[in-house]
């Protein structure tokens, strides 16, 4: 799967685990178990045709962890946002950041999402999530 493929910059396992050096146990702390539920009504024939929306709708994420600094704070600052990871990459190709949560100033590009040309890239011109807000609970 590409490098900047979501479920491998959230859960990399082999991406870690295979490193010469490596402890297989070290991905385990990163764990999380998540959840997501959808909210609002169903896409009306109206908002169909028009190609615009105009009930709220999304979805509700909700993650456990064992440590929120290995959890939820950890993931998106050293995985998901950075463009550089996971490690081994061809020197051709830039992972980028992950097409669905990757957040910053501005958008980037990710390379490798196409098997018969690894290197071209594709801009992400969208953001797929923005963030409504959040709470840590105990």
């Amino acid at each position: 799967c590409p490098f900047a493929a979501h479920i491998r910059k959230t859960l990399p396992r082999a991406d870690l685990e295979d490193r010469p050096g490596s402890d297989n146990r070290s991905i385990a702390r990163f764990r999380i178990m998540r959840r997501g539920i959808a909210f609002g009504c169903e896409v009306t024939e109206k908002e169909r045709a028009a190609k615009k929306t105009s009930h709220d709708r999304g979805l509700v994420f909700i993650c456990y962890q064992s440590s929120i600094a290995n959890g939820s704070q950890f993931i998106p600052k050293r995985w998901v946002n950075n463009p550089t990871f996971p490690p081994g990459a061809p020197p051709t190709q830039r992972p980028g950041v992950d097409p669905i949560l990757g957040q910053g100033p501005g958008r980037d590009k990710i390379s490798g999402h196409n098997p018969n040309k690894p290197t071209d890239t594709l801009e992400l011109t969208d953001e797929w999530i923005i963030p409504r807000g959040g709470e840590y609970f105990f």
